[in-house]
């Protein structure tokens, strides 16, 4: 059954997730405002994930992850939710920066790791 909810979890995030990178690519309006597309995918992340996942789940963290939440002195969901947040929000300013080309493209392809993150 846990399975089942991950592939859901995962095929609603990857739809999300290249639905906002479609709108940032498409339209010019929405292409220099990056941070708040990191926030808006932090958001939606935040919510399917505590929805799918930790809302009735105890999940086991990495012990790196355990390491980051320890340092900062937040829980180790808020800490992911932070890496989350400061990874998207790197990803959505490199691909304003590099809206076309070999650069373009590789960053594409790397967005299936940040999803899977």
């Amino acid at each position: 059954m846990f399975l089942s909810i991950l592939t859901y979890y995962f095929l609603i995030k990857i739809v999300f997730f290249f639905g906002l990178v479609r709108a940032q690519v498409k339209f010019d309006l929405i292409r220099d405002h990056w941070l708040f597309l990191g926030i808006l995918y932090t958001a939606g992340v935040a919510f399917l994930s505590f929805v799918f996942l930790v809302s009735w789940q105890n999940l086991s963290w990495a012990p790196w992850q355990m390491q980051v939440a320890e340092t900062v002195g937040v829980s180790p969901w808020i800490a992911w939710l932070g890496e989350t947040l400061l990874l998207s929000t790197l990803y959505f300013w490199l691909m304003a920066k590099f809206d076309e080309g070999v650069i373009f493209w590789t960053l594409l392809l790397l967005g299936i790791l940040l999803v899977l993150f």
